[in-house]
């Protein structure tokens, strides 16, 4: 049990490594401020949209949620 043990720790750290976010240039934000934006959904949910052409991200709205 002890090796299963030590075996699922060390694949939990293999997996878990931390992703840092470069921060964007010059050029990416002339690019974003510039572009024709055309968004389409990241995820399932359709709340998180990106831009096909230069991958701007924003946070969408659900259409079926009333106000």
């Amino acid at each position: 049990m002890y090796i299963i043990e030590v075996f699922i720790n060390w694949l939990n750290k293999r997996q878990t490594k931390e992703i840092i976010p470069s921060k964007p240039t010059f050029e990416e934000v002339d690019e974003a401020l510039t572009c024709d934006h055309n968004f389409m959904p990241v995820d399932s949910t359709g709340l998180t949209l990106a831009c096909t052409k230069c991958g701007f991200v924003v946070k969408g709205v659900d259409k079926n949620k009333k106000i």
